[in-house]
Formats: structure tokens, sequence, C-alpha cells
């Protein structure tokens, strides 16, 4: 039972999360503005509060969040091109140690008259 992946889906879900990232990042965009509105807005020693409230509590997750879907989306795209390449690569060698030992556990199992 060799491990199969489909390279469709998987560029599926890399292209889905490309759209994502791209998304995140319009509403970080989105909401930079709104608060830099809100900071000229009161300008005050309060709407600079706001401001650095507003980056440490909402902001800065936006951006952890755009950075975490573009590394997923770099991994899927990785993945699918060891699968299309089989070049010497972390991905490849545990796929090729999985095909491996599922070749000695059915060898073993044929060997021993099955389970």
């Amino acid at each position: 039972m060799a491990l199969y992946i489909d390279d469709r889906v998987f560029e599926n879900a890399a292209t889905e999360m490309d759209g994502l990232k791209e998304r995140i990042d319009k509403l970080h965009k989105m909401l930079e503005g709104m608060f830099d509105d809100l900071t000229h807005a009161l300008a005050t020693p309060a709407g600079k509060a706001v401001k650095w409230t507003g980056k440490d509590v909402l902001l800065q997750p936006v951006e952890d969040m755009s950075k975490i879907i573009r590394h997923m989306s770099e991994i899927l795209r990785e993945i699918i091109a060891i699968n299309n390449a089989e070049t010497d690569s972390s991905y490849y060698e545990i796929f090729a140690k999985y095909d491996e030992l599922d070749k000695q556990l059915r060898n073993n199992t044929t060997t021993q008259g099955g389970i």
C-alpha cells in the first residue's frame, strides 16, 4: 500500500490558501487604516493608546495568521513538487520510508501466513 498524494487536491488547497492570505492581507490593511483614522480623530494620548492596543490585540494576530497561511501554502506546493520530481528531501524521505515499512510488513505477513 503505497502512499499516494493527489496533486490536484493539494494544488487546490494551496491555491485556496493563497486566496485566503490575500483576503487576510486586505483585512489587515483595512483594520490598520481604521485604527489610523481613529487615532487621528482622537488626537490625544488616548488616541495613541487605541492605536497601540489595536496593533497588539487585533493587527498582530492577523499578521501572524497571514504568515501561517503563507507557510501552509508553501508546504503544500513543496509536497506537490516532491511528488512530481521525487527529489531527495525530507518529505520524499518520509514517503520512501513509509513505502519500505509497508513492504516489510507485507512480506512479514505473507511469510508468516497472514494476520
